[in-house]
């Protein structure tokens, strides 16, 4: 049972260091994951803590009969509750890259024209000008008798 739950636990890590240390009459046992990549600085709070949490170690000491009776139930709802961790932290990856996504559709949207785009006041007056001169040639040659 103890190394089917390792098992379980290295689908999401990278590996696992297990040691057991002699304390006088009993043991520490320490069961410590390591997690794949690098703690990134910029990531958001929730994930730095998510990542946090799920690099906690299972640090038990006690007698070996202690260890026998009660260590797999411990190790069992240890990898458990890291489960829900790697759980959330999907989770929340999966919402950053969702509203990253929605982000760039939105930035796409925006930057196409869907309405004539406004002139400037200078362009306005410009565009006026040329209008009143083509009116103007055209009333002088309509109307001119040479």
């Amino acid at each position: 049972m103890i190394f089917e739950t390792f098992q379980n636990m290295l689908k999401n890590d990278e590996r696992i260091q297990f040691t057991v240390t002699p304390k006088g009459e009993q043991l520490a046992v320490l069961v410590q994951p390591v997690l794949q990549g690098g703690l990134d600085e910029k990531a958001s709070e929730a994930i730095q803590s998510l990542r946090a949490a799920l690099a906690m170690p299972l640090y038990v000491v006690t007698n070996p009969q202690a260890l026998d009776a009660d260590f797999p139930r411990s190790l069992a709802d240890y990898a458990e509750m890291r489960e829900d961790g790697h759980n959330d932290l999907k989770d929340v990856m999966s919402r950053i890259k969702e509203a990253g996504k929605q982000a760039k559709t939105e930035a796409a949207k925006n930057n196409q024209p869907d309405k004539p785009a406004e002139k400037s006041r200078f362009e306005e007056a410009s565009h006026q000008d040329e209008t009143n001169e083509k009116s103007a040639e055209i009333a002088v040659t309509d109307k001119s008798l040479f």
